[in-house]
């Protein structure tokens, strides 16, 4: 259920009418069930009458049990996540990165690709870059920390201004040692999937371009191999701004 603050039932049927929302939406007079989920938005003070009461934007996600199953909140109201984005990062669904705009390549024994969770990117929306390895069975590549002397894997994101790139977010490692080796590793074996979240802040454009850089360094039980690194140029439709409600 959208929670929302509007008394006027016509502006609530309007927006539904405009969008084809089928499910109830509440106007929460008084905001109190905004207060009673600990989301009413604080920045905004009581004497700015027009705008207090209102939450901070988010939206929870609720699994088939009724449980929450995760939640998105952001600091503005425009920020909304494409829809492949709270399937895959939020419900764990499977998505598959062919159809969406991605790349991908291969090299001794390791596959990799970088897909971002959206056909076209509007203006505020927010979607997740997926880098993904897939190792042959005997291999394993470096987490973001490793002992002095030995390659990291490493991502790295960068675009036109306006972008708003977020910290990658590494999924968890697994201990390794070699035998006669003092060092404890942390690693990646079979697949392995890196998150980078991405904010579109433009407003104008046909397109605009992700440049994405990895480095790795594939290893066996007995040998490391050489460094290696991928770049990858995903060129994202902007697509149109969402209609107003008249």
């Amino acid at each position: 259920m959208f929670v929302i603050t509007y008394d006027a039932v016509e502006a609530l049927a309007a927006f539904a009418n405009l969008y084809g929302i089928q499910y109830p939406l509440l106007s929460d007079k008084g905001s109190a069930v905004i207060k009673r989920f600990g989301i009413l938005n604080t920045l905004i003070k009581p004497e700015e009458t027009e705008h207090y009461g209102i939450p901070y934007p988010g939206s929870y996600l609720v699994g088939e049990d009724g449980r929450i199953v995760a939640k998105y909140f952001n600091r503005e109201y425009q920020v909304r996540e494409t829809g492949a984005t709270v399937l895959h990062s939020g419900f764990k669904l499977p998505v598959d990165p062919a159809t969406f705009v991605h790349g991908e390549a291969s090299e001794g024994g390791v596959h990799v690709s970088a897909a971002l969770a959206a056909t076209a990117l509007r203006y505020m929306q927010h979607a997740d870059l997926y880098v993904t390895f897939d190792l042959d069975p005997g291999l394993h590549i470096y987490g973001p920390s490793v002992p002095e002397g030995y390659v990291p894997t490493e991502v790295t994101v960068t675009g036109a201004e306006g972008l708003r790139i977020g910290d990658a977010e590494f999924p968890p490692t697994k201990p390794f040692r070699v035998e006669g080796l003092p060092d404890e590793f942390q690693v990646w074996e079979g697949k392995a999937a890196i998150r980078v979240p991405i904010i579109n802040g433009i407003r104008e454009g046909a397109s605009v371009t992700l440049n994405i850089t990895l480095r790795y360094q594939a290893c066996d039980d007995h040998q490391c191999y050489v460094p290696k690194t991928k770049e990858f140029i995903l060129e994202v439709p902007l697509g149109p701004q969402a209609r107003a409600v008249q």
